[in-house]
């Protein structure tokens, strides 16, 4: 999984997922970066080719967790499967999904 910063006010991080192993580090990440004083995240799934319920489950944990610090999250790139699966189990209710992480 890559991180990169996006400029712009407030400052937003985007993690693009870079394959299998970059959802499955998902949660080390995201963690990471919280403590790390990041409010805003987009998580660019437009490489993902599926997700793990597991990954799903860390979205929402990491949204919440931001919400509570006065932030926010966003998905961006998911399509297929990627994105029936999340807006199945309902993540599409706390989480905005855009085509792209610009």
């Amino acid at each position: 999984m890559v991180v990169s910063e996006a400029q712009s006010e407030p400052a937003v991080t985007v993690l693009v997922s870079s394959g299998p192993e970059g959802i499955s580090r998902l949660q080390q990440m995201t963690e990471g970066l919280i403590e790390d004083g990041v409010l805003n995240l987009v998580v660019d799934l437009t490489d993902a080719e599926f997700l793990v319920s597991r990954a799903l489950g860390q979205i929402l944990t990491t949204a919440i967790r931001l919400r509570s610090r006065g932030g926010d999250m966003a998905i961006a790139g998911a399509k297929g499967s990627v994105a029936a699966a999340a807006l199945a189990v309902g993540v599409g209710a706390m989480v905005q999904f855009h085509e792209t992480a610009e």
